[in-house]
């Protein structure tokens, strides 16, 4: 349209010198100006027809896999935001975009990965396996990429520790949550316990004072899938944070830096909440051997247990409408376990899934946009219209309606003060070593002091 406009005003022009000159000119001069203004027309005609003539249908497919799979509210956000991709880059044909489940997603992208055939877009877990994906070249570093517009459509966001590895940013985060518990609000009511505040939490001898009451009413006071480790670490995290004299030094961190000896009472005690609550029947035997997603969710949803062990934004989408509802907002939130009553309440804030860009791909510049999509406030409204609390684009005074009672909980519980509790370490050995061993002395295989105790060799403490 640009161009046709230029060219009309170049007609005006010309037309206006012919009339300024018309008392002097000949017919002949007449004559060339009407020629060239016909020809000058001719041209905006053709420009136009070029200009609106619809564009060749794409044939660019962009691939995209994450660890997903179940999760109804990313499926239908991206979808949405497909179509509007599409209809902004017609050269693009299709995005497909494939869901598998925490436990199966690297089967999927390790082999693909080795194998040199990596989707163009695919999630990574943040922490270790960035790491690792990383070193091999398969991500290409965003940090470059990422414009003002929309480093501030990220917000904080953009400072998630997960996001980044060595100054750069390889994976950028798509939605927030607040990783904690949730329970049913009514099953709690009957077994005589007040319900509590979502930025509250219940001591970890509270909860065991829950299982007999529980078995009476026929279910167990938590529903856990420990075969999924971060189950475990990820808690543990938390354990250590609340006590914790102040936020900041990062006691993990310096731990698994080699700073400081895992061998201390703030660690011990960490494992031991874990211990008191498998003693005391809080969870059944099964919870150590299946995984969190499928079996343990879904084990919640059909209300076997009171509380799901670690919940969070990422299911929002998913509780049953019946007792997800405005007249019905029966789905409560509280905090993980406090290791005592002098235990300070620590808040597991941040990102769930995420989205990096194959660094051997071949159509890079369009996933990034992708990328950039999906953090924009357009892509915000449509996340919370399908129940996710968005990573990027979110506007706390220009929210639009949710009908979704738990996922309006939960943008306001991400957006509440309290203390940070960090879940994503750059130490593969040193994560892995804990979430194995927080399993082994469940299972009575080893015990808290020797885990420590393997810990401080694996981290490299030299005391």
């Amino acid at each position: 349209m640009k161009k046709i406009l230029i060219i009309s005003l170049v007609v005006i022009f010309a037309a206006s010198l012919g009339f300024l000159g018309a008392g002097c000119k000949t017919e002949t001069a007449e004559t060339t100006v009407a020629e060239e203004t016909t020809a000058a027309q001719t041209v905006a005609e053709e420009t136009s027809a070029a200009t609106e003539a619809p564009a060749q249908e794409g044939t660019i497919v962009l691939k995209f896999t994450d660890w997903q799979g179940g999760n109804e509210g990313i499926l239908k956000s991206y979808n949405e935001l497909k179509e509007i991709f599409i209809k902004e880059h017609p050269e693009v044909k299709d995005i497909e975009y494939t869901q598998y489940t925490v436990t199966t997603y690297n089967e999927f992208l390790k082999p693909a990965i080795s194998g040199g055939t990596a989707p163009d877009l695919f999630a990574v877990y943040p922490g270790t396996d960035v790491v690792e994906v990383v070193e091999s070249g398969a991500l290409r570093d965003l940090k470059p990429d990422i414009d003002d517009e929309w480093k501030g459509w990220l917000g904080p966001s953009y400072n998630f520790k997960g996001m980044w590895y060595k100054d750069g940013i390889y994976v950028v985060a798509q939605d927030v949550w607040t990783e904690c518990v949730w329970y049913h609000k009514d099953m709690l009511e009957e077994i005589g316990v007040a319900l509590p505040a979502a930025t509250d939490a219940f001591t970890a001898a509270e909860y065991a004072a829950m299982v007999g009451p529980a078995k009476e009413k026929g279910y167990d006071v938590f529903s856990a899938g420990f075969i999924e480790t971060w189950c475990y670490f990820d808690a543990f995290f938390n354990f250590v944070h609340q006590q914790q004299a102040e936020e900041t030094p990062d006691m993990v961190e310096q731990a698994f830096a080699g700073e400081i000896s895992w061998q201390q009472d703030i660690f011990r005690n960490a494992i031991q909440v874990f211990v008191d609550l498998h003693e005391a029947g809080a969870w059944s035997q099964d919870a150590l051997n299946q995984d969190y997603q499928v079996q343990a969710f879904g084990d919640w949803l059909e209300r076997k247990s009171i509380f799901m062990w670690a919940q969070g934004d990422w299911f929002a989408s998913a509780m049953k409408e019946e007792e997800n509802n405005k007249d019905n907002p029966n789905i409560g939130i509280v905090q993980y376990p406090k290791v005592n009553d002098t235990a300070v309440v620590a808040f597991n804030k941040n990102f769930g899934t995420d989205i990096g860009v194959y660094a051997k791909g071949q159509n890079q510049d369009l996933a990034v946009q992708w990328i950039k999509l999906t953090n924009s406030p357009t892509a915000a409204n449509i996340f919370m219209k399908n129940g996710v609390n968005p990573a990027g684009g979110v506007d706390l005074n220009n929210l639009p309606e949710i009908t979704n009672p738990v996922l309006e909980e939960c943008i306001k519980l991400y957006n509440s003060p309290g203390r940070y509790s960090e879940v994503y370490y750059f130490y593969p050995d040193g994560v892995k070593a804990l979430g194995d061993g927080i399993g082994n002395v469940l299972l009575g295989l080893d015990t808290i002091d020797n885990v420590l105790k393997q810990l401080d060799e694996v981290s490299g403490f030299a005391g």
